[in-house]
C-alpha cells in the first residue's frame, strides 16, 4: 500500500482544481458479472421437477413391486412389511446422507433433494405400518396406533432439518394416524390427548423455526378434527375440553409472548397467537354446547376463560382472545335457550332434544359467565396496570357487554320476555357495579394509566343501560316510557357532575331511543290512552319526552357549549313537541277518545292541524329569530314548507268543503272554518310577517300568499253559509253570485285603505290581486250568469270601486312623489 501511494503524482496546492484533467484519473473497475441465469424454463425443469418427480417415482416404484410381488406369489406378506420397512429406512438414510454431504452447497427452498427422500421415507413407513394392521393384521390397534404417531412425530422433528415441507408431511401424517386404526372400543380421550401432544410438537418446531404457518395448520387441524370427533362420538364434551385445555397450555408455552419460550412484545396486539387461542376456545364452546347440559362442563369452560385471561395478565398483546372467548359463553347460553346444539344445524327441521333442569342450568351457568367476564376483564383492565389504552378499552368493553347479554338471554328464557320484578333487582345490582367501576376508574386515571378516562365511560354507559334495561323489565307501556324519558336529563345530570364527553353521545342516543318507543308505541298507553281532551297519556308520554330532551341540551350547552349531542336533543324535543300536538288533535277526534287511530279524518280535525301546524310554525320561527345556529333555521323552514303542503293539499282540495260539501257547523260565522281558514290566515299572515323581518322575502310573500287563499276562502264559505246554509258549487243564486263579488271588491278596498294607512305596499298588491279577480269575475261570471238588475248593480258596484281604487292610488302615489322630491330638512 505504502508503495502505491508512492507511485500517485503529486498535486502542487498552487494548481487549481479545474487544471487537473479528468481522463489521468483511472476509471473505477466495474463490478463482476452476475452468473448467467439458465433460463426460468430450464431451471424448473431441471432443477425443481426433476426432484419432485423422482420422489413421485421412487414412491410408486414400491408400490408397483409389492404390486408384482403379491400377483407373483415371489414372497410372503412378513418378508414384504419387512421389505417395505427397509426400503423406507433407505430413503431415509438416504435423506439424511445427502443433507449432510450437501452442506455449504447452493438449494432450493423447494426442491431440495434431501427432503424429498426424507419425505418419501416417512410415507413409505407410514404406508407400510398401516397395511400391515390393516391388510394382514400382522399388529394390533394399539402398536398400530403408537408407531403411527411415531412416524409422524419422527417426521416433525425431521422437519426442523430439512425443511417446511417435510413438516407439512409429518403434520397430515401424525393427526391422520388415529383415525387410520380402528378400536373395538374406544377410549374418547385417547384423541384429545394425543392430539394435543401432537400440536404442542408442532408449536415447539414452529417455534424454533419461526414457522407462523405451521403453528395456525396444527391448530386449524387439531380444532377440526376434533370437532368432528367430538359430533361423531359419544365421549361428551369433557375430551374436548382437555383438548381444549392443553392446546391452551402448549399454546402458551411456545406462542404467546413472553410467557415461556416466545419473545415478548413489547405494544401491538398478536395476530396469529390471539386466532390459537380463539380457535381453541371455538372448540371448547363446541364441547359445551353439544354436550348433556353438565354442570362441569361449564366450570371447564370457565376455567379456560380465566386461562386466557391469566395470559393477557402477562402478555397484553392477545387481549383480543377474552372478548371473543366472552361472545362464546354468550352462544353457550343462547344455544340452551333455545334448545339448538352444534350437531342440529346439519337438520334445523328436527326436534330439539329435551334436557332436564335446564331452567335452573342456564341460570346458574349465566351467572357463572357474568361473573367471570364481569370481574376479570374489569380487574385486568382497570386495577391492572396496563401500557396501551386500546388494551384497557377492549377489557373494559368485554365486562360490559357480557354480563349485559347474559342477563338478557337468561331473562328472555326464565320470565319469556314479560314483567319480572327479580330480574329488574339483578339489573340494578349490575347498574350499581359498574357505577362502582366508573367511580374506581375515575379515580385511578392519571397521565400513565392511558385508558381509563374512556372506560370510565364505558362503565357509566354500562350502568344506564342497565337501569334502562331495569326500568324495562319492571314498567311497561307509559311508564316505561316516561322513565326512559326522564333517563335522558338524568344522564345529562350525571355528567354535570362526571364530564366524560362520552356522556354526551349517550345522552343523545338514549333521547332517539325514547324515539323509537314512542314510535314503537304511539298511543303510550296500548289502547287506553284516556277520554279527556289533553289530559290525557298522551300529554306525559310526547310531553314529558320533550322536555327532558330540552333540558338535556341546556345542561349540556351550559357544561361545553353547543355541539352534535346538543343539536340532536333539540331537535329531539321539536320532535316531541309536534308529535303531542298532531296526536292530541288526533286523539281528540278519535272514537270515543279511546283510540289514537280509530276514526278517520274529516275537516273538523284537518282545520285544527292546520291551526297547530301554523302555530308551531310561527313559534318556531319566533325562537330562531332568537337563537344562532342553522338547526332552528332548518326546523323552522321544514315546518314552513309541511305548512305550505299541508294548507295547498289538505285544505285547499281533500278537506276543502267547495270540493268535498263537508259540514262546517250551523253558525254562518263561527263555526269550523272560522278556525281553519279564518285564524289559519291569521297565523300565516304573523309568519308571513316574521320572515319579512327576518329577510326571507320569498318565503314572506309565499305565506303571504297561502293567508289571502284562506281568508277568501273563508268570506266565500260565510257567503254561501248565509244564502243557502251549506257549501256546495250547486244552487247558487243571482243574489248569492252578486254577493261573492261585493264582498271581494269591499275585502280589496279594505286591504288598499290597510296598505295606504300603514304605507304597505304588500296590502296594495294584494288589495290590487283582490280587485282584479273582482273584475274578471264580474266580466267573465256576472256577464253570463247573472240577469236584470244584478247585472247592473254588479257593473255599478264594480266601476264605483275601480274609481275609489284608482283615487287612492292617485293619492298615495302622489304622497310618496312629493316626499321622493322634497329636500332634506337644515342640518341633515
Amino acid at each position: 500500500p505504502v508503495a502505491a501511494r508512492r507511485t500517485v503524482p503529486a498535486v502542487t496546492s498552487a494548481a487549481p482544481l479545474e487544471a487537473i484533467d479528468p481522463m489521468d484519473v483511472p476509471p473505477p473497475v466495474p463490478p463482476p458479472a452476475p452468473p448467467a441465469n439458465l433460463g426460468g424454463f430450464e431451471e424448473t425443469i431441471g432443477s425443481r421437477w426433476a426432484v419432485w418427480v423422482g420422489a413421485i417415482a421412487l414412491g410408486l416404484g414400491g408400490i408397483f413391486l409389492v404390486r408384482y410381488s403379491i400377483e407373483q406369489g415371489l414372497i410372503g406378506p412378513g418378508m414384504r412389511i419387512a421389505l417395505g420397512l427397509l426400503f423406507s429406512l433407505a430413503l431415509l438414510a438416504g435423506g439424511e446422507w445427502l443433507r449432510r454431504s450437501d452442506k455449504g452447497l447452493p438449494t432450493l427452498p423447494l426442491a431440495d433433494i434431501p427432503s424429498a427422500l426424507t419425505g418419501a421415507g416417512s410415507v413409505a413407513a407410514f404406508g407400510t405400518i398401516y397395511a400391515a394392521h390393516a391388510l394382514y393384521d400382522f399388529i394390533g390397534p394399539a402398536f398400530t396406533f403408537v408407531a403411527l404417531g411415531g412416524v409422524g412425530l419422527g417426521t416433525l422433528v425431521l422437519a426442523g432439518l430439512h425443511g417446511p415441507l417435510l413438516g407439512a408431511i409429518g403434520l397430515v401424517a401424525a393427526f391422520a394416524a388415529p383415525f387410520l386404526v380402528a378400536a373395538k372400543d374406544p377410549n374418547p380421550f385417547v384423541f384429545p390427548i394425543y392430539a394435543a401432544i401432537i400440536t404442542a410438537t408442532c408449536f415447539a418446531l414452529a417455534w424454533i423455526r419461526n414457522w407462523s404457518w405451521l403453528r395456525l395448520a396444527a391448530t386449524a387441524v387439531s380444532v377440526i378434527l376434533g370437532a368432528l370427533t367430538l359430533v361423531a362420538t359419544s365421549g361428551g364434551a369433557y375430551p374436548s375440553l382437555v383438548q381444549a385445555l392443553a392446546g391452551i397450555v402448549a399454546a402458551a408455552l411456545f406462542v404467546v409472548p413472553g410467557i415461556r419460550f416466545a419473545e415478548a412484545r413489547e405494544r401491538g396486539g398478536d395476530v396469529v397467537a390471539t386466532v390459537i387461542l380463539c380457535a381453541f376456545a371455538l372448540l371448547a364452546m363446541l364441547a359445551v354446547a353439544e354436550g348433556q347440559r353438565e354442570m362441569t362442563a361449564v366450570a371447564l369452560f370457565g376455567l379456560l376463560a380465566f386461562a386466557v385471561m391469566g395470559l393477557v395478565w402477562r402478555a397484553p398483546s392477545v387481549t383480543a382472545a377474552v372478548p371473543v372467548t366472552g361472545l362464546f359463553a354468550l352462544l353457550i347460553l343462547l344455544g340452551w335457550a333455545v334448545g339448538m346444539k352444534p350437531s342440529g344445524l346439519a337438520d334445523p327441521l328436527g326436534v330439539p332434544p329435551e334436557f332436564p333442569a335446564t331452567l335452573s342450568r342456564l341460570t346458574w351457568s349465566g351467572l357463572a359467565f357474568a361473573l367471570v367476564f364481569g370481574i376479570g376483564p374489569a380487574f385486568l383492565g382497570v386495577w391492572r396496570r396496563q401500557r396501551e389504552a386500546w388494551v384497557v378499552l377492549t377489557l373494559s368493553a368485554t365486562s360490559v357487554v357480557v354480563p349485559l347479554a347474559v342477563l338478557a338471554i337468561v331473562y328472555g328464557k326464565v320470565e319469556g320476555f314479560v314483567i319480572s320484578p327479580r330480574f329488574a333487582a339483578l339489573a340494578m345490582v349490575l347498574a350499581a357495579s359498574f357505577g362502582a367501576a366508573t367511580e374506581a376508574a375515575h379515580r385511578l386515571r392519571s397521565g400513565q394509566r392511558p385508558g381509563l378516562a374512556s372506560a370510565s365511560a364505558l362503565y357509566a354507559i354500562g350502568a344506564l343501560a342497565a337501569l334502562a334495561f331495569a326500568l324495562t323489565l319492571l314498567l311497561e307501556r307509559a311508564w316505561l316510557t316516561l322513565a326512559l324519558g326522564l333517563m335522558v336529563a338524568g344522564i345529562a345530570w350525571v355528567y354535570t357532575f362526571r364530564p366524560l364527553p362520552q356522556l354526551r353521545w349517550v345522552a343523545a342516543l338514549a333521547g332517539v331511543g325514547v324515539l323509537v318507543r314512542v314510535l314503537w308505541d304511539p298511543a303510550i298507553n296500548g289502547g287506553d290512552v284516556g277520554q279527556m281532551i289533553v289530559f290525557n297519556w298522551l300529554l306525559p308520554g310526547y310531553g314529558l319526552p320533550a322536555l327532558a330532551a330540552a333540558a338535556a341540551s341546556i345542561m349540556l350547552r351550559r357544561r361545553r357549549g353547543e355541539d352534535a349531542p346538543v343539536r340532536i336533543l333539540e331537535a329531539l324535543a321539536m320532535v316531541f313537541a309536534a308529535l303531542l300536538m298532531i296526536v292530541q288533535v288526533r286523539h281528540a277526534f278519535g272514537a270515543h277518545g279511546l283510540r289514537l287511530f280509530a276514526a278517520p279524518m274529516r275537516f273538523p280535525e284537518a282545520a285544527t292541524h292546520t291551526v297547530t301546524m301554523l302555530a308551531f310554525g310561527l313559534g318556531l320561527s319566533r325562537l330562531a329569530s332568537i337563537r344562532t345556529g342553522a338547526l332552528w333555521e332548518n326546523a323552522a323552514l321544514l315546518v314552513r314548507y309541511a305548512s305550505w303542503a299541508w294548507i295547498g293539499v289538505a285544505m285547499g282540495f281533500a278537506f276543502n268543503p267547495w270540493v268535498t260539501g263537508a259540514d262546517v257547523g250551523p253558525h254562518p260565522v263561527f263555526n269550523w272554518a272560522l278556525l281553519g281558514y279564518g285564524f289559519g290566515a291569521a297565523l300565516a299572515a304573523a309568519v308571513a310577517l316574521l320572515d319579512r323581518r327576518a329577510g326571507r322575502l320569498v318565503e314572506s310573500r309565499t305565506m303571504g300568499l297561502f293567508a289571502l287563499a284562506m281568508l277568501v276562502n273563508y268570506m266565500n264559505i260565510t257567503v254561501a253559509l248565509l244564502f243557502r246554509g251549506e257549501v256546495s258549487l250547486r244552487g247558487i243564486s243571482d243574489a248569492e253570485l252578486y254577493a261573492y263579488s261585493a264582498v271581494w271588491l269591499v275585502f280589496g278596498i279594505a286591504l288598499l285603505a290597510a296598505g295606504a294607512w300603514l304605507g304597505s305596499r304588500t296590502l296594495r298588491l294584494a288589495s290590487a290581486a283582490m280587485v282584479a279577480l273582482a273584475v274578471l269575475k264580474v266580466f267573465l261570471v256576472d256577464m253570463a250568469g247573472l240577469t236584470g238588475l244584478w247585472r247592473a248593480l254588479s257593473f255599478i258596484g264594480l266601476g264605483l270601486v275601480l274609481l275609489v281604487v284608482g283615487r287612492v292610488y292617485q293619492r298615495v302615489l302622489g304622497i310618496a312623489q312629493a316626499r321622493a322630491q322634497a329636500p332634506p330638512p337644515a342640518g341633515s
